[in-house]
């Protein structure tokens, strides 16, 4: 990994501990308007994707009782009364994206996430100022598993895609990785492994052992 000197993180279930709650708001969403639809295991198994995708199955199920725009509201209105008191980073992450940072890392943010609660999200736990890219589902045309949303935080870096890797916890991340040619990293904080179908090309328990495995490289 000595070659990488750009890293794009993803954000949900990777530096913040936030993947019951943003569970808890598909699942009340869909619960509320097309009940039975989706159970929680099955909207863990889609963990990664952008609420876009869920609401196309909502909406062919709807049966002209609500609008899009109904739907779409009711799921910002839940994710918005507790998204910020929920919301926290997993331990240690601020201070090894701070050495990350320090040692000459250029950090970026590729979510599937809207660009209202990923900022609100950064700023609420402290860390929003160490990124220099910050791409969010609202700022493409597709969300990952897309190439597009790393493509585009490359551009913002000026990074090549030898020199970055995608950092995430689905498998979406590793999709999208793959698609935009840089490296893929999983940090498995949930020990979540045995549920991803994509092999990525290196795997961490999580951000400090990412983080000691870039220092050993660089060091050689």
């Amino acid at each position: 990994m000595n070659h990488i000197r750009c890293l794009l993180f993803d954000l949900d279930g990777t530096l913040l501990d936030s993947r019951d709650s943003v569970i808890d708001a598909v699942y009340a969403t869909a619960e509320a308007h097309v009940p039975g639809l989706f159970t929680r295991e099955a909207i863990l198994a889609r963990f990664g994707e952008s609420f876009d995708n869920f609401m196309e199955v909502i909406e062919t199920s709807l049966g002209g009782r609500y609008t899009r725009e109904q739907v779409f509201q009711y799921y910002f209105e839940h994710l918005n009364a507790y998204h910020d008191r929920t919301v926290r980073l997993f331990p240690g992450i601020q201070e090894e994206l701070e050495a990350l940072k320090a040692s000459g890392y250029r950090l970026g943010i590729v979510t599937n996430k809207q660009r209202d609660f990923t900022i609100r999200g950064l700023q609420i736990t402290g860390i929003l100022q160490l990124f220099d890219s910050i791409v969010t589902v609202d700022d493409v045309h597709a969300g990952k598993p897309s190439a597009e949303p790393i493509l585009r935080g490359m551009a913002e870096l000026r990074a090549l895609p030898e020199e970055t890797a995608m950092v995430g916890d689905s498998k979406y991340d590793l999709l999208a990785a793959k698609a935009a040619g840089v490296t893929s990293v999983l940090v498995d904080w949930y020990s979540a492994v045995c549920e991803i179908d994509v092999c990525p090309d290196y795997y961490f328990l999580n951000i400090r052992e990412l983080a000691s495995g870039l220092a050993l490289e660089k060091a050689k």
